[in-house]
């Protein structure tokens, strides 16, 4: 799979991407890959790239902001405060350029292959 993709459906990677998707869903890639010759459904669904995670955290230096948050620990800030600022700080970040309409495509894509229509979900 391109590393440069900031979406992707389980079925188009497996173990061999576990620094681009994470362990859980490359394990989902894998399991698709795998086990539907063997008659075990997996559901589907994609993931959401370490690559767009990267971006979020490069935009507007939100991964220098985070660093000083980490840094504070050292200071004797308590971790649950640490974290719950820099949970805080990610969700606030708006999505780089085009990201929430890539993952809205994937999702409706999601729908059409399942038969549903995405505003069945809502």
């Amino acid at each position: 799979m391109a590393t440069t993709r900031r979406v992707a459906p389980f079925a188009e990677f497996g173990r061999q991407d576990v620094g681009l998707v994470g362990g859980k869903n490359a394990s989902l890639g894998e399991m698709t890959a795998h086990l539907a010759a063997a008659g075990v459904r997996v559901p589907p669904g994609f993931a959401v790239t370490a690559d767009a995670y990267g971006e979020l955290l490069d935009g507007h230096g939100l991964r220098a902001r985070i660093e000083e948050q980490i840094e504070r620990l050292y200071d004797g800030v308590a971790l649950d405060e640490v974290g719950s600022g820099i949970r805080s700080m990610i969700m606030a970040e708006p999505h780089p350029a085009g990201l929430r309409t890539e993952i809205v495509s994937a999702y409706e894509q999601l729908a059409r292959d399942q038969g549903r229509s995405s505003a069945d979900r809502r």
